[in-house]
């Protein structure tokens, strides 16, 4: 356990971001640390000098890293960690809990959203505003329409989603049916026969003529 020096004083700090799996997952636990640790010390995608071995375009994968430790970088993690603590947030909450979408329909019911944000390295990116007056974060941007698309002997298989879901509408059953699906990690498998169309159309079908 070390002290570290903030601006409000000493504070405890236990070994959050060691236990952190360095996902962000809804069950990731310290990477709302970690991301406010990176917001407060000012770096982003393109930061290079703060590493003792930077970026190497022949070592992509392990590159850069050893993040220099400096006085800006240990008032950052103290004001990151003091920030959650002076909310009543805890430092090993899990991501699903601080990160979700709204789901307007269904009374602003959260719905647990995993990903991050572009300057934390992030792939899967889920932003928003920012981190709120509560210390959470509404997700309102990012991935939209996903799809894998694989062979087997009977042809395409295909699964996707559409991660804001198909209705505007918050009445809708088709609101926030995906959205939930892809806080799940759930794909779906896509029709391509004839047969799979017929199955699982909705509505009625409107044939087209030139």
């Amino acid at each position: 356990m070390a002290l570290i020096k903030t601006s409000r004083g000493a504070i405890r700090y236990r070994s959050i971001l060691n236990n952190w799996d360095r996902h962000n997952n809804i069950d990731s636990r310290g990477a709302h640390v970690f991301r406010e640790f990176w917001n407060k010390a000012g770096f982003s995608e393109y930061t290079n000098d703060s590493f003792k071995v930077p970026f190497n375009e022949a070592d992509p994968i392990n590159t850069p890293r050893e993040l220099k430790i400096t006085a800006q970088t240990r008032q950052a993690l103290g004001d990151a960690i003091a920030y959650f603590q002076n909310k009543g947030i805890a430092l090993d909450a899990s991501l699903g809990e601080l990160q979700y979408v709204l789901d307007a329909g269904k009374n602003n019911q959260h719905i647990a959203m995993h990903g991050g944000y572009g300057s934390e390295g992030i792939f899967n990116v889920a932003q928003g505003a920012g981190v709120n007056e509560a210390g959470n974060y509404i997700i309102n941007n990012g991935p939209t329409y996903m799809q894998s698309v694989t062979f087997d002997s009977k042809g395409p298989v295909v699964e996707a989603l559409l991660a804001y879901s198909q209705a505007g509408d918050t009445t809708r059953p088709y609101h926030r049916d995906q959205t939930r699906r892809y806080s799940d990690k759930e794909w779906i498998r896509l029709p391509f026969s004839k047969s799979e169309i017929s199955e699982q159309a909705v509505g009625e079908v409107i044939k087209l003529r030139e």
